[in-house]
């Protein structure tokens, strides 16, 4: 056995020596006890010592010390929670896949009730029991046993209905007496089936829905219908048209409103529709608008029918500061003031009075505007063409000016100059004659063309 001390090498400090085999008949003992101790290191070496830093954990962390460290972190409530994923040793089966699946939720009910049918598809009828999905839809079939309750009817798709007598119409007519076995009825299907699985039908509802498209395609026509009244209301009348209730206003039955409506109840009038709301069950007509389409036609007929020159006769409808109106088989005309007489005319109402009937003659016509010319003078003579000069003739005094006075000499006017009123000088009429006061004039000019005549009472008197 060698020295221990042989593997020093000399001059080197007391390292601790390196462990070596021992050799054959060497125990451990002897080895430890030649190994020195630390202590006999010389303090005056320096002992490499690293810089302070933070030394790795002596044993690899495990996941339950890393799940006890971390801090709490709060997951968002809809994010699911993390899942490892890890290659499944074997590969999965069909039964564990859907061992392992999760419930899933089935849609509700109503949402996998709902079916959309393809365009031009036939609508399946639904159980009984449940609301029939072609309620209101009109349908027909015939005919099979009638009794006074209700009338059983195969319908053209084979289906048993029936219809109670209270939804046969609206007036609760006895089915009896109405029809008989193999006649064809229609009817709209209510929302439900009677305890005969029977399909419950309303002959009144599909005569109703009938009428009320009948009227909504008659009124966008302008097509004119036909009612009876069955009673007065507070503003008009009450019709019925085509079995349905409407409404005629006052002021829609006449063209000038009737202040009686009751007369018309029992009538049958030919009427427009003016207003219909099948939802609201709401109809109102007029019967104004039938007469006013009738009133422009007979006056356009009467309007080309007059001739300029002609005479009529009519009857004075009314009056106005500037003349009278005269009403010509529907068509109303004009007498205009100065056409009115020969003379001079203040009033309307001094010639004639509203509902006399005078003769009439044309003077201008022009259809496009309605408007009519008409004179009753130029019916009479003139009594200018009887006018002689150097006449004398007597006559009122009509009116006074500053330069004269006006005399009425055969139903015209003449002027008496201030210059012709007396033998000496005057200044003013007054002094001479008053309005109303008959004097003697005699006739020094005529102008027929201009309708001027000049008098003096001045010369008539002198002779």
């Amino acid at each position: 056995m060698s020295d221990v001390g042989d593997h020093v090498a000399p001059g080197e400090p007391g390292l601790p020596e390196t462990p070596t085999e021992p050799a054959e008949g060497g125990s451990v003992a002897s080895l430890e006890a030649e190994r020195p101790s630390v202590e006999a290191v010389p303090r005056e070496a320096p002992v490499p010592v690293a810089a302070p830093v933070e030394a790795p954990p002596a044993e690899p962390p495990t996941a339950e010390s890393l799940v006890a460290e971390a801090p709490p972190v709060e997951a968002p409530p809809a994010a699911p929670p993390p899942v490892a994923e890890a290659p499944p040793a074997a590969p999965p089966t069909a039964e564990s896949l859907i061992a392992e699946a999760p419930p899933v939720e089935a849609p509700p009910a109503a949402v996998r009730s709902v079916a959309i049918p393809a365009p031009g598809a036939a609508t399946v009828p639904k159980a009984a029991g449940g609301p029939e999905p072609e309620a209101g839809r009109i349908v027909g079939g015939l005919v099979q046993q009638i009794n006074a309750d209700e009338i059983d009817l195969t319908l053209d798709d084979g289906r048993p209905a029936v219809i109670h007598r209270r939804n046969f119409d609206a007036a609760g007519t006895d089915p009896t007496e109405a029809v008989t076995p193999g006649d064809r009825l229609e009817g709209a299907i209510l929302s439900r089936e009677d305890p005969k699985s029977r399909v419950v039908l309303s002959r009144a509802w599909a005569q109703k829905k009938q009428a009320w498209s009948g009227l909504e395609t008659v009124a966008s026509d302008k097509v004119v219908v036909t009612g009876t009244v069955t009673a007065v209301a507070k503003r008009g009348v009450v019709v019925e048209v085509h079995g349905l209730r409407g409404f005629v206003p006052s002021s829609h039955l006449e063209l000038d409103p009737p202040t009686d409506v009751s007369s018309y109840v029992g009538q049958t009038l030919d009427l427009r529709v003016l207003d219909i709301d099948p939802a609201k069950e709401r109809l109102v007509l007029s019967r104004r608008a039938i007469l006013m389409k009738e009133r422009r036609r007979a006056t356009h007929g009467v309007l080309t029918s007059l001739v300029v020159g002609e005479e009529r006769t009519g009857r004075v409808s009314s009056l106005a500061d500037y003349g009278a109106f005269v009403d010509l088989d529907g068509v109303t005309g004009l007498v205009h003031v100065s056409e009115l007489a020969w003379g001079r005319v203040h009033r309307p109402g001094d010639i004639v009075s509203v509902g006399d009937e005078v003769k009439v003659k044309v003077l201008d016509v022009k259809v496009k505007r309605k408007r009519v010319s008409l004179s009753i003078r130029q019916l009479v003579p003139d009594p200018i063409a009887e006018l002689v000069d150097g006449e004398v003739v007597s006559g009122p005094v009509t009116r006074l000016a500053d330069f004269g006075a006006f005399v009425d000499v055969g139903g015209v006017e003449g002027l008496v100059h201030l210059s012709e009123l007396a033998e000496h000088r005057i200044f003013t009429p007054e002094e001479v004659v008053s309005p109303g006061e008959q004097v003697r004039v005699k006739i020094l000019s005529v102008d027929r063309k201009r309708r001027r005549i000049e008098l003096s009472i001045r010369r008539a008197v002198s002779g």
